[in-house]
């Protein structure tokens, strides 16, 4: 191992954007060009709410299965020679039987649209998104514009329920002060236009039909899909986006994502993220939305271990909310119109939590601490509090670094109500003792900082109480245009094309030493063999990549020792070293472990 001794350099604090916002946008107009719609701010309401209910219904509903993973999908894949739907579908209903023969069977017969209204409530969801139209092209509304390549009656008044399932729905959940919004397909399957004339689909079916159902049933929150296949341009977005913005009923409340034609996490008043992780944006308004299984629409072939627990889902509502997001959490109806019981209970749980620690969800900020992530939890702000969400019920304190805000109070949030708590603070670090877990929520526990002031935190990575220094993908500043985070699994800096591109850290030395250096990352079969440097200041030091076989698949590396003296800010550059070639790598994290 190569051993340096290097001293302290200094660097400055570079903090993350925030996003506009406010309740009413509708005193200005806007341009049909996304240089203009995109200064439009997000509605107030979108941020403070969190907490959404998703519901995916439609034909799909009646045979409900999937191998794994989307069930919805039903009407594409039982057309895929050879695939286990296609192999379902003639099992169990026959190669004769046509999709659009499922609609009459899907009666919803036992639907009771209070009821579900009663139940989103309870789960402490603020608003509700309903599929208005599928893939399959099926509306769940009277629409002028439904049709497929056997039929001209694909809606759930003509057809199947002979109800008007988003009116109904939409008038049970706003009698009870839920926001009712809309899920829309810009594309669909079987639509005569969609496969014959694209350009006619978009002016003659797409784009009044979408003016249609927005007209008529005013959603203030719109999820768009389905518009992979062509981009903005075909779809001609920008004009109806600034119809949207402008003149329709909604336009001085409404959110939409930004589905609009490959122009994903560039363009909507949100981002959308599909089974992300939670990890999202921190620059802009941003939506996690997922099933509570693998699938949206309700699929027969999962099975209880397919549900995530209500450990799972409350700590994926805290990692949202601390990421700055809202958490769009869906049900998969029966056919017969039932939410499945497993289903129902989980919603009721998310609902008992919040009702004790919804002050640190609804209308809160994300973790001031960004992008420093805790292997503890996550945090969530208000002016004048910092709630710490706890994910280890074993913990004997919590470590938050930076916090420049005098501590008046400390508290636990509890079924039997808050509970004072010890801590310390220095400049560096505020500690909080938790001498007794058991009665913290096994899920989540929030621990309330009364402050003074609104949060500030110096964001600067400081070094552990044990010594260690912890540099990881998320907080890195990238320079450059190729290197990007990848959340999820892959949890690194990937997609690391150009030498010339580097990242850096900056972290602040307390304690110094010898320190051991380990790099962790992943390099796909046939990428090995690039050179790496590591520098802080004028010292440096290099390491080799080595294949793990793929970029989701990483390993830990020690490439060599490095003394560190003094106190003070320290900023760690890595770049790749040319020639040899450079084949990128995946940087996942590097620690300083002091030698022992």
């Amino acid at each position: 191992m190569e051993q340096i001794r290097i001293l302290v350099v200094g660097t400055v604090l570079i903090l993350s954007p925030a996003f506009a916002q406010t309740d009413s946008v509708s005193t200005l107009r806007y341009e049909p060009t996304w240089d203009s719609l995109d200064t439009r701010p997000i509605p107030a309401w979108f941020n403070e709410a969190k907490f959404g209910i998703f519901v995916v219904w439609g034909p799909y509903s009646v045979p409900a299965w999937k191998d794994r993973g989307y069930a919805e999908w039903y009407g594409w894949n039982m057309r895929q020679e050879n695939s286990p739907t296609w192999k379902f579908h003639r099992r169990v209903y026959g190669e004769d039987f046509r999709y659009e023969q499922f609609a009459e069977r899907f009666k919803a017969e036992l639907w009771d649209p209070d009821q579900w209204a009663d139940l989103f409530v309870r789960a402490g969801a603020k608003y509700v998104v309903t599929t208005a139209n599928y893939h399959d092209g099926f509306c769940l509304y009277p629409s002028q514009f439904d049709a497929t390549t056997e039929t001209d009656q694909w809606n759930s008044t003509e057809v199947g329920p002979m109800r008007d399932i988003l009116g109904e729905l939409n008038e049970a959940g706003r009698k009870c002060g839920l926001k009712m919004g809309i899920y829309y397909s810009l594309y669909e399957w079987f639509h005569p236009l969609w496969l014959t004339d694209r350009q006619r689909y978009v002016t003659e079916k797409f784009h009044p039909q979408f003016k249609e159902v927005v007209t008529r049933y005013k959603p203030p929150v719109i999820f768009l899909d389905g518009e992979w296949e062509m981009d903005y341009t075909a779809w001609k977005s920008e004009e109806l986006c600034a119809w949207l913005f402008n003149d329709s009923p909604v336009a001085d409340y409404v959110a939409v994502n930004d589905r609009w034609g490959k122009c994903r996490g560039q363009h909507g008043s949100f981002y959308e993220s599909e089974y992300g992780g939670g990890t999202g944006w921190r620059d802009h308004p941003w939506q996690e939305d997922r099933g509570i299984g693998h699938s949206y629409g309700y699929n027969r072939n999962e099975t209880v271990d397919d549900y995530d627990s209500r450990q799972e889902l409350i700590r994926m509502l805290s990692r949202v909310a601390g990421n700055g997001g809202n958490f769009l959490l869906d049900v998969g109806p029966t056919a017969d119109g039932r939410i499945p019981v497993i289903m129902q209970e989980r919603l009721v749980q998310i609902g008992q939590w919040l009702k004790i620690n919804g002050e640190a969800i609804y209308g809160s900020s994300g973790s001031p601490f960004w992008p420093r992530r805790f292997p503890w939890g996550t945090c969530t702000c208000k002016p004048g509090k910092i709630f710490v969400h706890l994910w280890d019920s074993k913990l004997q304190e919590v470590c938050l670094p930076g916090l420049k805000n005098k501590v008046n109070s400390c508290t636990v949030l509890t079924d039997q109500g808050a509970k004072l708590l010890a801590f310390t603070q220095t400049d560096r670090w505020t500690t909080i003792a938790l001498p007794n877990q058991l009665w913290l929520d096994d899920a989540v526990a929030i621990i309330v900082l009364d402050i003074t002031g609104s949060p500030d935190v110096d964001i600067t990575i400081p070094q552990d109480p044990d010594g260690t220094i912890s540099l990881t993908a998320i907080e890195a500043q990238i320079h450059g245009s190729s290197p990007r985070y990848e959340a999820g699994k892959k949890d690194q800096i990937g997609y690391w094309d150009n030498p010339a591109d580097s990242v850096s850290w900056t972290f602040h030395l307390d304690r110094e030493g010898i320190f051991d250096m380990l790099v962790t990352y992943s390099c796909a079969s046939g990428a090995g063999g690039s050179e790496f440097e590591f520098a802080i200041g004028e010292h440096k030091i290099r390491g080799r990549t080595q294949e793990t076989g793929a970029w989701d698949r990483h390993r830990t590396d020690t490439i060599g020792r490095i003394s560190l003296s003094g106190s003070g800010k320290c900023v760690m550059t890595v770049k790749p070293i040319t020639p040899p070639k450079w084949n990128s790598m995946g940087l996942r994290s590097v620690r300083l472990l002091p030698h022992k």
